[in-house]
């Protein structure tokens, strides 16, 4: 199958783009980017040789961030997307110009305290904000028809799940990268190529005679994801299983249906436990299975304001808490500064804030 159609087919059977919607694109500038954002335009053309009959309408608007993470390249990649770009604004409808973002990301890792690697995320999805946001307000609509795509593919799936098996994630973790989440601000970020390998990717730019940015620094084993792409990948392939990657890729995709069901589950029984804000009935909890019961806590955290840095040793404390029968104001410390404690017939979370004032 041709990777336009296998996007289209993506984008179709998860419901990730409806007809209308503006799609804010990363653009790199390097094969898997160049791969959808040239698979993308070929959907709209094909739109329009239809008459929308067989294809998708929507606007396409790329944007580039340059890191300056790589002198001199860094710069080259920038050119090549400016100029690949204004070819398409000029001549395709529906695709607009490239928006560019210059941050010195290894400068903000060092204010911030972060790796390179993190504060270039963080700068990358601030501005798929900006644009995204910019693009609602030109086009007066809601936020839910704007959506942000980007270009991970089933190998960055396999890799991404070793990665997390190698630290020693949970089941949730094994269900990897999603297909759609929403970020922060409620934008949705969409994968259409997680079922994609970088085999057909390079194949589909070879077809194509296109001519992507490769960035060298992904070929040295200096990661610990480069050494899993370069090294490990390659040895379980000889070693193990050829198909390993397809193999990781379906086993993220099995898990993340237990992860949907389960959090679902989750949700309903936090709000039957649920007593007030941010307080749960303990016989309530008594009730329920330790899968769903630490999943009940994570919905409680979650609506205290703390989503990270959570870890099985912080829910065995949490459940340590419930448990203390007789023990009316046990309690335990949890990241950044959250607290639950045991108050009566209820488990009670607080946020920095509201323990401050507790004690004083």
């Amino acid at each position: 199958m041709e990777l336009k159609k296998k996007i289209l087919g993506t984008i179709k059977d998860r419901d990730l783009v409806k007809d209308g919607d503006h799609l804010v694109i990363g653009f790199s500038g390097g094969p898997d980017s160049l791969a959808l954002f040239y698979g993308l335009l070929e959907i709209l053309r094909d739109n329009r040789k239809t008459g929308g009959r067989f294809g998708l309408n929507f606007t396409l608007h790329p944007v580039h961030v340059n890191h300056k993470m790589r002198p001199g390249a860094a710069e080259e990649d920038q050119a090549f997307c400016e100029e690949f770009c204004r070819d398409l604004a000029e001549t395709e409808e529906g695709v607009f110009p490239l928006r560019v973002f210059t941050e010195d990301c290894n400068a903000l890792a060092r204010k911030l305290k972060v790796t390179s690697e993190e504060a270039g995320r963080m700068v990358r999805y601030r501005s798929f904000r900006q644009v995204a946001d910019e693009v609602r307000a030109s086009f007066k609509c809601g936020q839910d028809q704007v959506k942000i795509l980007v270009a991970q593919n089933m190998n960055d799936q396999a890799e991404t799940v070793l990665f997390r098996i190698l630290r020693g994630t949970g089941t949730d973790g094994l269900s990897g990268i999603a297909y759609s989440r929403a970020d922060e601000s409620g934008y949705a970020v969409l994968r259409p190529l997680l079922n994609v390998s970088r085999q057909e990717i390079e194949a589909y730019i070879e077809e194509k005679s296109l001519e992507p940015r490769r960035d060298h620094t992904n070929e040295e084993a200096i990661y610990t994801r480069n050494k899993i792409r370069l090294e490990l990948i390659p040895y379980l392939e000889e070693n193990f299983n050829p198909n390993i990657t397809e193999t990781l890729a379906r086993l993220a995709e099995l898990a993340g249906e237990d992860k949907e069901y389960l959090h679902s589950e989750a949700n309903r029984a936090y709000e039957e436990a649920r007593t007030g804000e941010g307080r749960l009935d303990i016989k309530k909890l008594r009730a329920m299975m330790p899968a769903l019961r630490t999943r009940v806590y994570m919905a409680a955290l979650k609506d205290k304001g703390l989503t990270e840095d959570v870890t099985r040793k912080h829910l065995i404390s949490i459940d340590r808490v419930r448990e203390a029968m007789g023990h009316g104001g046990a309690y335990a410390e949890l990241p950044g500064g959250y607290r639950v404690m045991r108050q009566k017939g209820e488990l009670v979370f607080f946020a920095p804030e509201e323990w401050a004032h507790k004690v004083e």
